[in-house]
């Protein structure tokens, strides 16, 4: 198993390479992360020793024109599960965990929707809902609905912005990026998480690097993240039948508590745990929960 940040790389059907990192017990429990908008396989705990006692293989992946893994031109948020299905194969697993954080969350249940003889459970951390539900951009920070809608509409609106931070982190270390993206979060910097990482320069440092690595190729991978998740998603959350755990940060205006619910509402064996005074970063502070939690569900 490759050291925490190392890359590995599978070739998926056409000659397309996924890139992805391992971390913790490589004889654990296998848990699929999926990373945030820009993010990367340096998305994980920080923690390897946390990891080994709760016995968790964590497996990190950078999506299509993410960090080294090959870019795909309009691609659907369906093309995933397969994705995910081949580098499983490769690595010797048969069942496994899905989790995504933010628009991650989207990935995982696809995966929870396509693949239900293999994932064992799904948490959703903060993530998003689809885009096709009743009043889309209900409670979101202004400047984050702007953002969804243009993904859906103006496209080419959003790789300007997408290239305009590309510029502002290519020449930065991973803790400046860290701290802007922390500063640039919308909201009132009172929910706790935001106070707690806003302090922290190690916290700061290990989201910075997932967010670097996530544009190492440009800002035209995260522009078809955007499309992909603001686009249909091809599914019927009712249809997914494995347990689905949704955490949800009570003042997150990047994904509203709204979405968490409605997530809840059409999602049949799911469980909504939502987190006073929290808004978009908790996962940074609660991975252990979140893991125990998740990895809980029994196989059968």
């Amino acid at each position: 198993m490759p050291n925490a940040g190392g890359r590995s790389c599978v070739v998926l059907p056409g000659q397309r390479k996924l890139a992805y990192a391992e971390y913790g017990d490589p004889d654990g429990k296998p848990v699929f992360h999926f990373n945030g908008s820009g993010g990367s396989r340096l998305d994980w705990p920080g923690s390897q020793t946390m990891l080994r006692e709760l016995g968790i293989r964590f497996i990190s992946t950078d999506r299509p024109g993410h960090g080294h893994s090959d870019p795909v031109e309009h691609r659907h948020l369906l093309d995933w599960p397969r994705n995910i299905s081949v580098l499983a194969d490769k690595l010797g697993i048969d069942r496994f965990y899905v989790e995504g954080w933010s628009a991650g969350g989207a990935y995982a249940l696809a995966c929870a929707h396509e693949l239900p003889h293999r994932v064992i459970a799904c948490a959703t951390l903060g993530g998003v809902a689809p885009p096709d539900r009743p009043h889309p951009l209900a409670n979101m920070a202004p400047e984050i609905a702007s953002w969804m809608r243009n993904a859906r509409e103006a496209p080419e609106l959003v790789l300007a912005e997408r290239r305009r931070l590309w510029e502002m982190i290519k020449g930065k270390s991973a803790a400046d990026v860290g701290a802007m993206l922390v500063a640039s979060l919308p909201g009132d910097g009172t929910a706790a998480d935001d106070r707690t990482v806003l302090e922290s320069a190690d916290l700061q440092a290990l989201l910075g690097a997932n967010v670097k690595e996530g544009y190492r190729q440009g800002p035209d991978g995260p522009l078809q993240d955007d499309m992909a998740v603001n686009g249909d998603w091809g599914l019927a959350l009712e249809d997914i039948t494995i347990p689905v755990i949704i955490w949800q940060g009570a003042q997150d205006l990047n994904v509203p508590l709204v979405q968490g619910t409605f997530l809840h509402q059409r999602i049949p064996n799911s469980e909504i745990i939502v987190l006073p005074g929290t808004a978009h970063l908790f996962p940074l502070l609660r991975w252990n929960d979140i893991l125990r939690k998740l990895t809980s569900a029994s196989d059968h």
